[in-house]
């Protein structure tokens, strides 16, 4: 194997330590005012940032006070409506509560100017003693009752008389009062008279007679059922 000669040589001109030294020197100073520069903008890029998390921490401080204070008013505001509603409910029921107290006052003086309307103005148009209503209760064997006596139209003179009540079942009569005797009445206007008649079963056809004697001999007499369900009022029946 044959090599090629080589004919071309280069010299290289030595460089001398001092000159090295110097290059070195250059590029370190160099390098370092290069990192200097970077570390420089990296410092003031920092602040920088730093300042701006700042505004914003700030920034979010401040919302946090206002959304606080917006809080705290919202839970007064809440509370105070609470309370109006509290008002308002109580007095709702107060009001509900004196309403129905009203309708039932209504509803007594309606029946009470019913009542004194029936001693004025009878619907039948009849004038002098009536026997106008009665209403029994029967608990444990005692039959309580309550009759209203009225004299209609005419009130000049007193109504004196004699009154008894009997209970019957069917035509049978089974209990009697006051008694074996009768009651002596006096009134003007109108009387209302209770009792009780001690029975000890009722049955269906249960009914009461109330008879009312006059001084004079005339008899007022009238029949009312007796509900088994403890109403309160009766209806009266056909005089027999």
């Amino acid at each position: 194997m044959i090599r090629n000669s080589t004919n071309n040589i280069s010299i290289r001109p030595k460089v001398s330590k001092r000159v090295r030294f110097s290059i070195w020197l250059a590029a370190i100073a160099a390098l370092t005012v290069a990192l200097y520069i970077a570390y420089d903008l990296g410092i003031k890029s920092g602040h920088t940032q730093l300042n701006q998390d700042q505004d914003m921490i700030i920034q979010f401080n401040d919302n946090i006070s206002n959304l606080r204070a917006q809080l705290g008013t919202s839970q007064e505001e809440l509370i105070i409506a609470q309370r109006h509603r509290q008002i308002q409910e109580e007095a709702y029921k107060q009001i509900s509560a004196a309403y129905a107290s009203s309708e039932q006052k209504n509803r007594y003086l309606g029946s009470r100017l019913d009542f004194y309307r029936s001693i004025i103005s009878p619907q039948d148009g009849q004038s002098g003693p009536v026997i106008q209503a009665l209403e029994t209760n029967y608990v444990d064997g005692k039959l309580t009752f309550d009759v209203t006596l009225v004299q209609a139209i005419k009130h000049k003179h007193q109504v004196r008389g004699n009154l008894r009540v009997e209970l019957y079942n069917g035509e049978t009569s089974i209990g009697l009062w006051p008694g074996s005797s009768t009651r002596s009445i006096s009134f003007q206007y109108f009387l209302q008279l209770s009792g009780v008649i001690e029975a000890a079963k009722l049955g269906e056809a249960a009914r009461i007679r109330v008879e009312l004697k006059l001084q004079d001999g005339t008899l007022v007499q009238r029949w009312f059922d007796v509900p088994l369900d403890n109403e309160q009022s009766n209806e009266p029946l056909p005089d027999l």
